[in-house]
């Protein structure tokens, strides 16, 4: 009897498998380790999870679900310690798998009471139809899972979301945990078991159309953002071909009216007017100093430059610039853009606070080889800076703080570095991106369609 009460907890217990692939799906690309090590580790885990787990339940007399809650804590740490990743996202990736876990468990209880005992542990054959309830449930999340919730991860807008998401989890774990039934016979009376089956039955779908609901809201404001950021960029460059167009009728000009200006020039010479001599040649010179000039190959680039450098003009910022860019950047112009112009703001802003005659930004970019793109800005700054655990600043203003993160998400979608140091009142930022080859950008672009689909 007690080899059998073993096996019956132990199968209890093995639900925890199907509950790790679903913790770890969504997360799969932010592990640690390498995988064969991560797979190692959390196999000795698990087998010690159900080992273990079913010892103590059958020498302590106690149920599964008494044991369960310090084992859940010691499996959110093995999560926690081979995930890299924002701990709001991890808890809500552990509580999501642990809420779809607790369903399965409940509804499988409903589905077997007729055959189950009144007390005691699921019944072996129960045992394996609750795993078998739980990995069909994996079977239908798994795109959800591997696809549609890594993109939401990845969303750098709803950072500041996952704690309500998880708070709304651990309502539904809790929920779950009230309506198991604490006594099997009373599903027996009347229609409370085939309610509660149809009842149960649907909540999958429920949550499947609210997660794909979400996913599609998310997608749909991410091209609105792009949209919004290829206007914003196009009107730069709108505004940098009239500057050029202006340049261009103004030498027109200059060049017809040349000799006049000469003519001009020599009867002023000739008079001994040379006050007015003065004064007409700094006119002269003062339409020439408007001159045209492009701050790099690329024309989006020169557009956002040409931007950012006006604006600091007004309010009294020297801007040193060194943009050795090809005319065709090797990552789309749109993302190289956004990410130029967030530090660009980010720098406008904190140096807009220092004295005046401290007032310069620093921006230097160029691509150091065929597969590595560089990019500084530095600024002064005052004041403290605070940074989060992922060592970007904070902003302490309502409706800031949002160029960063977007800034690092595509530092890491092109598998590159970010570092940031403020050191004797400056305020820098150093990225190395390592744009993929041709070839491999498509590829990609074929993975990034699939993930749309």
């Amino acid at each position: 009897m007690t080899n059998e009460l073993f096996i019956r907890h132990a199968l209890e217990l093995t639900i925890c498998i199907p509950a790790a692939i679903m913790a770890y799906l969504p997360v799969r690309n932010h592990v640690r380790f390498k995988w064969p090590v991560v797979l190692l580790l959390i196999g000795g885990f698990m087998t010690a999870f159900i080992l273990i787990g079913a010892d103590a339940c059958v020498r302590f007399n106690v149920s599964t679900g008494f044991i369960l809650l310090p084992l859940l804590l010691l499996c959110f740490e093995v999560f926690t310690l081979t995930v890299q990743l924002n701990m709001t996202k991890k808890i809500f990736c552990f509580l999501n798998a642990c809420m779809l876990c607790f369903f399965t468990t409940v509804y499988s209880v409903f589905l077997t009471a007729p055959v189950e005992p009144d007390e005691g542990p699921f019944t072996i054959r129960s045992s394996l139809i609750c795993v078998g309830i739980t990995f069909l449930i994996l079977l239908f999340f798994y795109r959800t899972l591997a696809v549609k919730l890594p993109y939401l991860l990845n969303e750098e807008r709803l950072n500041r979301t996952w704690w309500a998401f998880s708070l709304v989890l651990v309502l539904l774990c809790a929920i779950f945990i009230y309506i198991n039934p604490q006594d099997i016979a009373t599903l027996r009376v009347g229609r409370v078991r085939s309610v509660g089956l149809v009842g149960l039955a649907l909540y999958p779908l429920a949550l499947y159309l609210i997660y794909h609901l979400f996913w599609w809201t998310s997608m749909r404001l991410n091209e609105n953002a792009e949209i919004k950021q290829e206007n914003t960029v196009l009107s730069m460059e709108q505004k940098r071909y009239e500057e050029l167009r202006s340049y261009m009728d103004e030498t027109r000009t200059l060049r017809h009216d040349f000799r006049q200006h000469i003519r001009v020039i020599t009867e002023l010479t000739a008079n001994g007017e040379f006050d007015e001599l003065k004064d007409y040649v700094k006119q002269f010179t003062d339409i020439l100093k408007k001159g045209y000039t492009p701050f790099c190959a690329n024309m989006a680039v020169d557009a956002v430059a040409s931007h950012y450098a006006s604006l600091a003009e007004a309010k009294n910022i020297k801007m040193q610039w060194d943009l050795r860019l090809p005319k065709v950047l090797p990552i789309p112009e749109i993302e190289f853009c956004a990410m130029l112009g967030n530090l660009l703001e980010n720098a406008l802003k904190a140096t807009e606070n220092v004295p005046e005659e401290k007032r310069r930004i620093d921006v230097v970019s160029s691509m150091l080889s065929d597969t590595m793109l560089g990019l500084t800005v530095d600024n002064p700054y005052i004041g403290k800076i605070r940074f989060d655990r992922e060592h970007l600043p904070v902003s302490r203003e309502p409706g800031h703080g949002f160029g960063m993160p977007s800034v690092a998400a595509t530092v890491k979608r092109y598998n590159g570095t970010m570092d940031i140091t403020t050191k004797d009142g400056i305020f820098s930022v150093s990225i190395m991106l390592y744009p993929p080859k041709p070839a491999e950008t498509s590829e990609e672009a074929g993975s990034e369609e699939e993930q749309k689909g």
